[in-house]
């Protein structure tokens, strides 16, 4: 969900973390599925319902997207479909993440979350403007090894755990949306 108060906060980290502003129009249209909502009833067990293509966990919609981008476009990207990068707030629901990206890719490959220091180093925001209340690093991370590891990835090592990366690499990522 974005609160009004987190727009500053996400101005921030995609200046931060590199976000560019070419045209990349064509390639968004690619990748947008017709957001006509769901029943309940069509895509599980959720309060609320989903997008198409979108699928839902408690009150919220979760969305793997394939296509390698940087974090800042990947978070864009999610902004544009209505949403933010995935934030995580329990191991259910990181297991659940897991589960959507495992159902498109048949792996468990290093992914984007919505997680961030950019502002200030060791200070992690979740770019939905959300609290910052579960994580689940792998051992001796987040490291910011170089001065320059300011985004959260999912599935590091193929242990499925949390590192920090520099934002500019390109990996595929996790949305989510608030179910309707």
């Amino acid at each position: 969900m974005i609160f009004r108060a987190s727009f500053p906060l996400l101005s921030a980290l995609l200046i931060c973390c590199g976000a560019t502003t070419g045209t990349e129009g064509s390639e968004q249209e690619v990748e947008v599925h017709s957001l006509d909502l769901a029943t309940e009833s069509d895509v599980g067990n959720s309060t609320g319902t989903c997008p198409q293509y979108w699928t839902p966990y408690v009150t919220r919609c979760f969305k793997f997207v394939s296509k390698a981008r940087t974090w800042a476009e990947s978070e864009r990207y999610c902004v544009i479909m209505g949403g933010n990068l995935a934030s995580v707030h329990s191991t259910d629901e990181y297991s659940f993440i897991q589960e959507v990206i495992r159902k498109h890719t048949d792996g468990t490959p290093r992914t984007w979350i919505g997680g961030c220091d950019a502002a200030q180093e060791k200070l992690w925001l979740w770019s939905d403007g959300s609290r910052f209340d579960y994580t689940y690093w792998y051992q001796g991370m987040p490291d910011n090894l170089g001065g320059g590891e300011h985004c959260i990835e999912m599935n590091f090592r193929g242990l499925q755990h949390w590192n920090d990366v520099p934002c500019k690499g390109t990996l595929p990522s996790v949305c989510a949306v608030q179910s309707v």
